[in-house]
């Protein structure tokens, strides 16, 4: 049957909870173009007619669908694949856009944005149980959908149940068990009336993972031989390396009419796996990714513009104990390189480095000329608060010496400034078609400005079909890790590096049979230019980050969606034709993924999911003589049941049932075998509301 328009304005219905309120819009909606777009904004529904390519999914649907993180939630969607390094530090990669280098995308948890300062990564968060999540909003490309926040490759918005507090108290628990000892336990609570609300949230993740290993870095990497004579390749090893993950998240807001405040602190600690160095960890070896932020802030208006004025202090830390390289290690003096030196006890190091930041921000949004127009303003300060490099003695080889003011692990004098100037303008053109553009200036401390335009377009061809176009450009700054880090020879930075661009062109067709049933078909193409990655300096004897990579990314995206009153499916397919600076095949991103699920209510107490993920063969650099990687896939399922009585439910999931041998690729040099993913894996929760 052929929709009328007023159904295709229905907002998606991916918040049940908000149902009589969307209803009153939907009421009052007319086939105005731009209260359409103006209500998607506001609502986070609609999202068709929002100017960027993008998917939403329903915190409550992916955990029927199996997902129980964020992780495992960002592996069914279109474009996005996992990558992770020899320390098990996780990546999502948006269209195989520099999968060696953190901070491609950012992740924005209620409003704030959560990449550390060390990495530009957002490792930790990807533990957040999907229980603690009402929405998630994955933006592929660059722009800023959340005023402030530009994501390079792309985008995520994360809405926690705490993040929308509605009238009345509301509250949510789980705790789940399963394989590898995983525990998992949180809980959050509401609590609104009139111009009062406060929200808390908390979590913890915890299991006992072991991963096996192939030979190790001193098999063929920088410590294994050098010219001399210096030979430590019968001391590689292989086998299983400690890969466990600890981690809690705790944070509350409070406001009161236009005023403000919140915090979060968020802990992550998990097994060096591969090891800092390439070499094998092992025992209790760890590292730890911390944050603690606190934000405060005012709503105010400034004539016909409404403004929110906020101010934050934000923490990082990165901290590593672990044995760097195993007993009878040798390596030549730091200074005088001769004698050289064998570690009877292997070669342990402590490396702590704390960072503190200081941001401020102010937004003016209003109409402006008939069209929507917002202003931003923000300025960051980060600086070294403490520092610790601590090793076994580099000339004796016995005992811990502090090497941090003469061999410190990053420049303890580090620092980066910012100050960022950001505006978009939107305005209905005609009944059908709606501009958008967008303009971000940011400049950092001993870098040039950037200048990140961006134009779009949603045009409405009839109720059932629209199409979107886009052209934009972007940046990625440097991270800490790649411009401070020094006296490790598996990575060193450089402060001298420039930021990564990329040109984005983006088309998207979406046809709507029905409210609740789309298929989307989008074509891009990523111009890549200065990406950062490491390159071996010959005469150092030491991988650098450098720029100079380039990329041309090409590629097709469909999504298909549809929602039944009991059964629910999604299903998306990429296809990239992705080339590096010198029309070779790009390394290490598959050329096609397919993922999808089917969710079932079976009738009123029990339902069903299986879902799934595929991608084809995974190409190497053109000096790596090892086989490509193989295609994969891994499917999964789990059933659950209602006990209403109770407000509660029970799910079982079993993750990768047929238990396939997934792999993330190791660079040429390090470990011989691929990095290690686990296997199958169960999982029981229970969940309820109060």
């Amino acid at each position: 049957m052929k929709p009328n328009f007023s159904l295709i304005l229905l907002p998606l219905s991916l918040l049940s909870a908000d149902a009589e309120v969307n209803s009153n819009l939907f009421n009052n909606l007319t086939d105005d173009i731009s209260t359409i777009s103006q209500t998607a904004k506001m609502q986070r529904a609609n999202i068709d007619y929002l100017p960027y390519i993008m998917t939403v999914f329903d915190g409550e649907e992916l955990s029927r669908a199996g997902a129980s993180s964020l992780k495992e939630a960002l592996t069914l969607v279109a474009g996005v694949n996992i990558a992770s390094d020899n320390l098990s530090l996780f990546n999502p990669v948006f269209r195989g856009s520099n999968p060696v280098a953190y901070g491609q995308s950012k992740l924005i948890i209620d409003g704030v944005e959560v990449n550390d300062l060390f990495f530009d990564g957002y490792t930790a968060y990807l533990a957040m149980p999907i229980d603690m999540i009402k929405r998630i909003e994955i933006i592929r490309g660059p722009g800023s959908y959340s005023n402030g926040h530009s994501g390079y490759a792309g985008s995520i918005v994360i809405t926690t149940y705490k993040g929308e507090a509605s009238e009345g108290k509301n509250g949510r628990w789980f705790v789940s068990a399963g394989t590898f000892g995983t525990r998992k336990a949180g809980a959050s609570y509401t609590l609104a009336h009139d111009d009062f609300a406060f929200a808390a949230d908390f979590y913890t993740v915890h299991d006992n993972l072991s991963l096996s290993y192939g030979q190790d870095g001193l098999s063929n990497g920088i410590l294994s031989y050098d010219s001399l004579g210096i030979d430590n390749r019968p001391l590689s090893r292989s086998g299983n390396a400690p890969s466990a993950t600890d981690a809690t998240m705790v944070s509350a807001s409070l406001s009161k009419g236009p005023f403000f405040i919140d915090g979060r602190l968020s802990t992550y600690q998990h097994g060096s796996g591969g090891g800092i160095n390439y070499a094998l960890a092992s025992d209790d070896d760890h590292y730890n990714i911390d944050q603690w932020q606190i934000r405060a802030g005012a709503h105010y208006n400034a004539g016909d513009f409404a403004g929110t004025l906020q101010a934050a202090m934000v923490q990082d830390s990165f901290t590593s104990h672990q044995l760097l390289g195993p007993i009878g290690l040798i390596l030549p003096k730091p200074i005088t390189y001769f004698p050289v030196v064998t570690f009877n006890d292997g070669f342990y190091g402590i490396h702590e480095a704390f960072i503190r930041t200081y941001r401020a921000n102010n937004t003016l949004t209003g109409t402006l000329f008939g069209g929507e127009a917002t202003f931003g303003l923000s300025g960051s300060w980060s600086s070294v608060s403490s520092e610790k490099t601590m090793t076994t003695d580099r000339d004796s080889g016995t005992g811990l010496t502090d090497y941090s003011s003469t061999l410190p692990f990053f420049n303890p004098d580090g620092s980066i400034h910012s100050l960022t100037a950001y505006m978009t303008y939107e305005r209905p053109l005609s009944d059908s078609l709606v501009g958008y553009a967008s303009l971000t200036i940011d400049h950092r401390n001993g870098l040039a400005a950037q200048i990140d335009p961006r134009l779009a377009a949603v045009y409405t061809i009839d109720p059932t079909n629209l199409v979107k176009f886009s052209v934009s450009h972007a940046h990625r700054n440097p991270s800490w890790q790649e411009m401070f880090t020094l006296n490790n020879k598996a990575r060193w930075g450089n402060p001298d590096l420039r930021p990564e661009s990329v040109t984005a062109y983006e088309t998207q067709f979406i046809h709507r049979f029905e409210t609740e049933h789309t298929l989307s078909l989008n074509l891009f193409q990523l111009n890549n230019s200065d990406q950062i990655y490491l390159q071996y300096n010959t005469p150092l004897a030491r991988y650098e980050y450098v720029n100079g990579s380039k990329s041309v990314i090409r590629g097709v995206e469909g999504e298909w969606r549809k929602r039944y009153d009991t059964t629910s499916f999604y299903a998306a397919y990429t296809h990239l034709w992705a080339e590096d600076g010198n029309g070779a095949t790009l390394p290490n991103v598959p050329s096609d993924t397919l993922r999808g699920y089917i969710t079932q209510t079976l009738d009123k107490n029990w339902y069903g999911s299986l879902s799934g993920r595929w991608q084809n063969t995974t190409p190497r650099s053109a000096t790596d003589t090892r086989d490509d990687m193989k295609a994969i896939g891994i499917i999964d399922t789990s059933i659950g049941y209602k006990l209403p009585y109770w407000n509660t439910e029970v799910q079982l999931s079993i993750k990768n049932i047929f238990n396939e041998k997934e792999l993330y690729p190791s660079p040429k040099g390090t470990y011989t075998d691929d990095y290690p993913a686990t296997g199958r894996a169960y999982l029981l929760t229970v969940r309820g509301t109060f």
